[in-house]
């Protein structure tokens, strides 16, 4: 287990480092390190991430110290860099805006009805249970079998009546009016 939950304050690329480095296989560590070596400059900048990469980092540094002497020479030299860049790290508050959990802050940032109605019915979509939302989806698909069937008796009601050896059938309404004008 790599020990990043949903809750995770860690950005995707972090997470994504970090679960190379949990993962035992070499080749996920050795490019973990070699990608982290390469983009050194611009990532990291926020302290937590930083402080996040040189946790698994230091764990990579003990268990791989004596197996794979490669792996652990890869991970003293990306964290003597790191170390050496850790005056440039920043809060993740001055980085970007941090939203906090407060159900307050977003109730008012996100007032309008519309939003409000979206945020509702993607909740109960989400609270749904398996029978809910079968019974939905049964219904979804009766409603349209009821439209495509309408379209079809609209259809059949417009277009010209042949029989069944596809000769067409007269409309009596149509000769008594060809009768008429002939009579005029």
């Amino acid at each position: 287990s790599s020990g990043i939950n949903a809750e995770c304050p860690l950005r995707p690329g972090t997470k994504a480092m970090v679960f190379c480095f949990d993962s035992k296989d070499y080749s996920q560590i050795r490019n973990g390190l070699t990608v982290l070596n390469k983009i050194l400059p611009e990532f990291p900048v926020v302290l937590n991430l930083a402080q996040a990469l040189e946790k698994r980092i230091l764990k990579v540094k003990e268990e791989e110290k004596t197996v794979r002497p490669d792996l652990y020479a890869l991970a003293m030299g990306y964290s003597a860099q790191l170390n050496s860049r850790r005056n440039t790290f920043i809060a993740e508050e001055k980085f970007h805006h941090v939203e906090k959990k407060s159900t307050e802050n977003s109730a008012s940032r996100n007032s309008s009805p519309a939003r409000k109605d979206k945020r509702a019915d993607s909740v109960k979509r989400r609270d749904e249970t398996d029978s809910e939302k079968k019974r939905r989806r049964d219904d979804d698909l009766k409603k349209e079998g009821e439209r495509k069937s309408a379209e079809k008796k609209v259809k059949q009601d417009v277009s010209p009546k042949t029989k069944a050896n596809g000769v067409r059938e007269r409309d009596s309404e149509t000769d008594e009016n060809r009768s008429k004008i002939r009579k005029k």
